[in-house]
Formats: C-alpha cells, sequence, structure tokens
C-alpha cells in the first residue's frame, strides 16, 4: 500500500507528533511506500525510516536563521511562512502560533503552502490512503482540495479543544471534516464527542487507540534504586499551567515538608514556552530538577531510573507517556481524565496505574481556583499513598502487560479499519 501521512506540527516534539513517527515506522516495517507533509522550522532534524520522502513546510522562528532544513526533504517551493508552527495547543513545547490568531490572510497563506506541498507528495506518490493528525485545519484542507482521495483523520484531543476555541476557524473545519472517509478516535469518550461536534455519521468514527514503542520503552537496563537512595520521581510533558505543573509543585512541597515522608527527589523533562513558568523553574527547591526537552532515547532512560511517574494534566487526548512509564517499570500516577482509565484497564493487563479525581473546572483545561486547591491535597495523598507503597515493599508490583498496545499492532489496526 501507498500511505501518505500529513501533520501540520513538527513531527517528533509532541505526543502527536511522536504517534505519526511511530506510525510511519511501523508501516515502514510493514513493507509500505510511504510519504510525510509536515511543518518545521528551518533548523529542525527529520528522522523518518530510509526512503519515507519527506516534503516540508517551513514556517518562521525568530530565533532560527531560515537556511536548508537538514533533512532528506523534498525542498519547498515557498520562503517561510512569516510566522511559527502553528500549534494544536495554545502553549507548545517550542515558539508556536494560536490557531485563533490567524487572519485571513494567514490562512490563505497556509492553505497556500500545505496545499502546495501535498500536491506534490500525491502526484510523487498517488497514495492510497492519506491519514491527517488532528481533525482541524490542515485535514479539512486536504480534503477540501482532493475529494476523490481516500482519507483517514486522526483526533489527538487537542483538536476538539481547537474546535471550541477557535471561532474563525469553526465553521470552514466542519463541513470537510464531516466528508472524511473515516474519522479515528483514542477512546470512545473520544468518539462521541467527534459525532456531536462535527456530524459525521457514525459508521465512519472508529476507537483506534494508542501505542508505544516497546523497542526502546521497557526494562531492559533498567536501573534499581539502592536502598537509602531518594525515591526517583518523575515528569515528562510540556511544562505549562494546563498540565498540572504548578499544582505537582505544590503538592511535592507538602510531601517533602514532612518529617514522615520518605525522602524523594523529581526530575522534569520538557519545552516550557510559559513565562510564569520559566519563573517557577528558576526557583525549583533542592529536590527537582528541570532537563529541559529530551529526545525519546533520554526519555526512555529516564522512565527506567523512575520509581513514580507523575501526569498531572488537566486535559490529554490518550497520553502515550503512562503507557511508556508502565512498560519501563515505573507507577504512574494521573488525573483521572475521560476515557484513559477505561482505555488502559482493558488494554493493558494488570495496569498498575494510580489515578487522582479532577477537578471541578472553570473551562476545558483551567480549574477554579477551589479545584485547584483540592486537587493539591488529592494529589499529594495519592503521591503519598504511592511512595509508602515503594517504602512498604508493596510497590511496583508485577510489570503491567502492555504487549497488545505496540505500534506494530496500531498500524495493522489501522489499515484494517480503513481497508
Amino acid at each position: 500500500m501507498k500511505i501518505l501521512s500529513i501533520t501540520a506540527q513538527k513531527p517528533h516534539s509532541t505526543g502527536s507528533g511522536t504517534y505519526m513517527t511511530e506510525l510511519v515506522k511501523a508501516f515502514a516495517r510493514m513493507g509500505h511506500a510511504q510519504a510525510v507533509v509536515c511543518g518545521i522550522f528551518s533548523d529542525d532534524i527529520i528522522d523518518f525510516p530510509e526512503n519515507v520522502a519527506c516534503y516540508p513546510v517551513f514556517f518562521t522562528d525568530k530565533k532560527a536563521d531560515l537556511l536548508a532544513a537538514p533533512c532528506k526533504a523534498a525542498p519547498a517551493r515557498f520562503s517561510a511562512l512569516p510566522f511559527p508552527v502553528v500549534g494544536m495547543s495554545d502553549i507548545m513545547p517550542y515558539t508556536s502560533t494560536r490557531y485563533r490568531d490567524l487572519t485571513p490572510d494567514m490562512i490563505a497563506q497556509f492553505e497556500e503552502a500545505f496545499i502546495d506541498a501535498v500536491s506534490r507528495a500525491v502526484s510523487d506518490l498517488d497514495p492510497d490512503l492519506i491519514i491527517c493528525h488532528h481533525l482541524f485545519l490542515l485535514t479539512a484542507l486536504v480534503r477540501k482540495h482532493f475529494p476523490d482521495r481516500r482519507i483517514a483523520g486522526i483526533s489527538h484531543g487537542t483538536d476538539l479543544r481547537q474546535m471550541i476555541n477557535c471561532d474563525n476557524l469553526r465553521d470552514i473545519v466542519r463541513p470537510y471534516i464531516k466528508e472524511l472517509d473515516f474519522a479515528l478516535a483514542l477512546h470512545d469518550e473520544q468518539r462521541a464527542q467527534i459525532i456531536d461536534i462535527f456530524g459525521i455519521d457514525e459508521s465512519r468514527v472508529s476507537v483506534i487507540g494508542s501505542g508505544y514503542n516497546n523497542r526502546l520503552f521497557n526494562t531492559e537496563g533498567r536501573a534499581e534504586r539502592k536502598d537509602g537512595d531518594p525515591l526517583r520521581i518523575s515528569y515528562a510533558g510540556k511544562i505549562s499551567r494546563p498540565k498540572g505543573v504548578p499544582e505537582m509543585l505544590s503538592a511535592l512541597e507538602i510531601l517533602a515538608a514532612e518529617s514522615d515522608t520518605p525522602a524523594f527527589e523529581l526530575t522534569m523533562a520538557g519545552g516550557c514556552q510559559d513565562g510564569y513558568m520559566k519563573k517557577k523553574l528558576e526557583e525549583l527547591p533542592p529536590w527537582a530538577e528541570w532537563l529541559g526537552q529530551i529526545p525519546q532515547p533520554a526519555l526512555a532512560e529516564l522512565l527506567r531510573r523512575t520509581d513514580i511517574f507523575i501526569l498531572p494534566s488537566y486535559f490529554e487526548g490518550l497520553p502515550l507517556v503512562l503507557i511508556e512509564a508502565m512498560s519501563a517499570g515505573a507507577v504512574p500516577v494521573s488525573t483521572d481524565l475521560p476515557g484513559i482509565k477505561t482505555w488502559i484497564n482493558t488494554n493493558v493487563g494488570g495496569s498498575n496505574a494510580v489515578f487522582v479525581p479532577r477537578p471541578q473546572m472553570k473551562s476545558i483545561d483551567e480549574p477554579t481556583d477551589a479545584g485547584r486547591k483540592a486537587f493539591i491535597v488529592d494529589l499529594s495523598v495519592a503521591v503519598r499513598q504511592t511512595i509508602s507503597g515503594f517504602a512498604s515493599g508493596k510497590l511496583p508490583g508485577p510489570l503491567p502487560d502492555t504487549s497488545a498496545i505496540t505500534w506494530d499492532g496500531l498500524a495493522s489496526g489501522l489499515l484494517r479499519i480503513c481497508s
């Protein structure tokens, strides 16, 4: 089969980017011919398998000079778009533009550049299937310009949030997403949202789930903690307020002040474009450190040195990092977000994930003041109990069975749905 994968974002810097990249690698292992269209900065490194053609659309990063991208990519025919990569979250781990801030001229420039790249990829590859990541602007434009092609769109959750936030794009996006051949959700709750938001025929909306790289995220070479060493806690993801990072730090500060709580250390990994959080990072307590954004192999190594992994986010699609943490031998503590617990308990045998109640929210990714205070307490209780489990020897317990959710299995399931 010939497969064209498309994303408007950088392909290796976020959860959805990792999702696309890993699917491309899985399709390559299966022997399919492929091409990729993606949005990048001039100094980005592209990491796709040999013989996967890349058609980049360059954006302008004020921090980067506009040289040729050091990647195996077909040359862009346009100068770089005069604004940073448009991000599916309002705060990305790199310089970005918010969709809600796009003007009509910017939308026209975006459409011209991306449709030119997609047109060249379609002409060269003649794909049997086009897979677009995010049910949003670029996916809608691909459906608009290629009405006779078989197109599947994968929701990563953030696109549904943008449909709520972006008055300037909602009426542009909805009619074309409704006409996709296949819409793919990460879990059942998200499937229901897609049907409701876009009015797409439910027979064309399927749950695909997520996967993880079992070749990279595993317990081989796991660094076991020595007696007397501090318990190792980690966080990986954007360093931002919607991810609940301030509340995580507050909860851990409560525990650090308790004389009867065993010593621990916190390691955080991820990019930060949030001014408030940058200041918080400059004031970290001695038991916490921030590594910045790290590549996937370094994340796997971090998780193999982790006892407790915390994901305090207020909004997610289906976070890969929870699966990656479990497969590396860590015990995840996560906000109980819609659909995630059910999907994990269904697909992971013997899941040891601990879920913290989602707080009262004032918006889709911001808690009320009362909710924030309650969440800090609830999170501190959950982490305290998990620490106690390690101190008593009850944790980590047997390794969960994540064998059913590898990328190869996900890729095969996707092609069955779209056949």
